[in-house]
């Protein structure tokens, strides 16, 4: 009998790991997710949940992984791996997991996402996690003046989030471009998003920088001189890829200069046929969403059972359009669509398609398998 064996059960792990399940031959192949936290963690939902407890999305993005096996087609592990091990160029090795078991595996995809900061950095038990957002929560309310370190999709949300809960507190944006967002997104649609949040009273200042020091400090100087005394810093700088295990296991040559791990478009290792790095963690010319995933999941999970029926993987990932969807509060926000020339949209759309929801419902459906 082969074994696959998915580590992490996040928004790429979760999708891959529920496509095998309905594919594999239970009497054949043995499938093993082996993932950090007894729940899946809608990241998107976090923003909100951690500035307010209204609409109960501190409770709503903790997702059981009840579903997600087809028929029960597989196991569920909830340990961190501390190792991997490859046994020759012919596949096949091992994972340690952090109590010492060792697991055999004929097939390896790793899918173990992004370490955040600030209010991102999530505990792994249920418990611990809501009272996380309970204690951002009371700073969020108690914070009159609150500095958010950062121009990215997370750091715009964290500002429209917190004017929607009380306009009358003073936002701050301290961003290293001269622009918000990245060079993906047209110059209009990031100029539209400066504006939205400019007409929220949200104050930005754009192609400076927050000193590392500073970030625990109540007197912050920027790199230009200005100085901000904040009540409440909220550190939002990007999240940076979970890779140190495939450092230890092969060293720093698989990953790229920006620390994520070359892949082939199969989602391959090159030099390690056997092995697959998707979600987060893999290099690709592309934003890193969720919304994406399900994409590199149907083209793993389809190149995975090739390998188990002996042939080789021919499945290539063709790209995904670039969109954004940027929540401003419950009804609030812009949105960009890179179909064709690239449409955006204002509060009203964006409501509609994730402000109200957060893509809830999505989630749990096509990615957990749960009823919505």
């Amino acid at each position: 009998m082969k074994t696959v064996v998915v580590v992490g059960g996040g928004g790429a792990g979760a999708p891959t790991v529920r496509q095998l399940s309905a594919k594999l031959d239970p009497f054949r192949h043995k499938l093993i997710l082996i993932t950090s936290r007894p729940h899946f963690t809608h990241l998107i939902g976090c923003i909100r949940a951690a500035v307010t407890p209204e609409g109960g999305f501190d409770e709503q993005i903790i997702m059981p992984y009840d579903k997600l096996l087809t028929n029960g087609n597989g196991t569920i592990i909830i340990a961190e791996v501390s190792a991997i091990a490859e046994h020759g160029s012919r596949g096949g090795g091992t994972v340690t997991l952090d109590n010492g078991k060792v697991i055999h595996w004929d097939a390896l995809v790793l899918a173990p996402g992004s370490r955040w900061e600030g209010p991102m950095a999530l505990p792994k038990t249920h418990k611990e996690t809501k009272m996380w957002f309970a204690r951002w929560q009371t700073w969020f309310r108690r914070a009159g003046d609150i500095l958010i370190v950062g121009g990215g999709a997370v750091a715009c949300e964290f500002a429209g989030e917190i004017k929607d809960l009380d306009p009358d507190k003073r936002v701050t944006m301290v961003h290293n471009a001269e622009r918000l967002l990245n060079k993906t997104y047209p110059n209009r649609f990031r100029n539209d998003v400066q504006q939205r949040l400019l007409s929220r009273g949200v104050t930005l200042i754009l192609g400076d920088a927050v000193p590392e020091a500073a970030l625990t400090s109540g007197k912050v100087v920027t790199r230009n001189g200005i100085t901000l005394t904040p009540d409440l810093i909220v550190p939002c700088r990007g999240p940076h890829p979970n890779t140190e295990l495939l450092i230890s296991a092969f060293g720093h040559d698989v990953l790229t200069p920006s620390g994520h791990v070359r892949i082939l478009r199969t989602f391959q290792l090159p030099e390690h046929p056997h092995i697959f790095a998707c979600g987060d963690i893999a290099d690709l010319k592309e934003q890193r969403q969720i919304e994406k995933y399900l994409s590199h999941a149907a083209v793993v999970a389809k190149n995975v059972l090739s390998l188990l029926n002996g042939e080789s993987a021919q499945e290539r990932y063709k790209g995904s359009p670039e969109t954004m969807f940027l929540a401003f509060g419950k009804s609030g926000g812009a949105s960009y669509i890179g179909y064709g020339w690239g449409m955006t949209f204002g509060d009203r759309i964006t409501s509609y398609l994730k402000s109200r929801e957060l893509f809830v419902p999505m989630i749990r459906e096509k990615y957990l398998g749960l009823k919505t």
